[in-house]
């Protein structure tokens, strides 16, 4: 498979070019404004652009992974896809519902995949946490979570709200995907309250059979990367749940009928293991389950920007 990367953002320096090279891919093409500064893995050949547009319409890859600012993801997405491209996108796909309702409904047109790079779920601890709960004759039914952390240099586009900045399109896709998650449902309603202006939001999300999620997410306070679940007779927390280390041994710790447990689960990459589920998707053909999450995803984070309109920011 022959990859053309758009933007030579942090998070593509370290987590995504690792994945897909850790996937045997050796020929990766990356358009950077700062085309001097781009450094591929050892082994990884490929041509280096200047210009998004230009490489889109020049590079013969087969798919198109956008890692820009938040700003630029629809348009280059559809240029992508008008080119005959399958397209991932870093989270957030789009910065709002009717940028992912096109995308979507122009992939499926085109027979081809679009997916957004929300790649927490897909590492083995959401699947062995999940398991724990079904042997347990339980499962999930109310959710905490907290993923938090100090303000971003000032220089980092996050700041600015042209470019797609701001708390919650930044965490946004972490929140509102929590639910469709682990309890593979839709929110029912959403209480969301702004803090600092787009620094943060905390939420109450209440789903079918009186399950809910309550989180904070944000700049606006040290360190916390946390996921409790909660369900009869089971307790059980994630730390690092959003942002795991590649490298990094998981311990899940739980308590079943009384009873604490640890359940260690072997280091994983979540970004290569999302890259492994698209794979497997663009080989069986399959499109529809990406399709449907990143809608869903876009769907439930247009409720929340709706009830944060509404709120008195504090």
């Amino acid at each position: 498979m022959h990859i053309l990367l758009l933007g030579y953002s942090d998070i593509a320096r370290r987590r995504v070019l690792p994945a897909l090279a850790a996937h045997g891919i050796v020929t990766i093409d990356v358009a950077s404004r700062n085309a001097a500064g781009v450094a591929l893995p050892d082994g990884v050949g490929g041509r280096i652009f200047r210009h998004y547009r230009e490489a889109i319409a020049e590079s013969n890859a087969d798919l198109v992974w956008i890692s820009t600012v938040n700003s630029q993801h629809a348009e280059l997405a559809q240029a992508a896809l008008d080119a005959g491209r399958d397209v991932v996108i870093d989270k957030p796909a789009t910065t709002s519902l009717d940028e992912a309702r096109g995308l979507v409904e122009m992939a499926a047109k085109r027979g081809r995949l679009v997916a957004e790079a929300t790649v927490y779920p897909f590492h083995p601890q959401v699947a062995a946490a999940l398991r724990l709960f079904a042997e347990a004759g339980s499962s999930p039914t109310q959710l905490l979570a907290a993923f938090s952390f100090p303000e971003l240099p000032p220089a980092n586009f996050r700041h600015d709200p042209d470019l797609g900045g701001g708390a919650f399109l930044d965490l946004g896709p972490y929140a509102l995907s929590i639910g469709r998650v682990f309890f593979d449902d839709r929110p029912r309603q959403i209480l969301c309250q702004p803090i600092t202006g787009d620094r943060g939001f905390s939420l109450l999300i209440t789903y079918s059979e009186g399950r809910s999620l309550v989180g904070h997410f944000g700049t606006t306070t040290g360190y916390v990367n946390r996921l409790l679940l909660l369900g009869p007779r089971v307790s059980l927390t994630i730390d690092r749940a959003f942002t795991t280390p590649p490298g990094s041994i998981c311990r899940l710790e739980a308590t079943v009928a009384n009873v604490s447990r640890t359940i260690e689960v072997a280091p994983a990459d979540s970004f290569a293991e999302f890259f492994r589920a698209v794979r497997v998707a663009l080989t069986q053909g399959d499109h529809q389950p990406f399709l449907a999450t990143m809608l869903a995803d876009a769907e439930a984070r247009e409720l929340c920007r709706v009830a944060m309109a509404g709120a008195t920011a504090v």
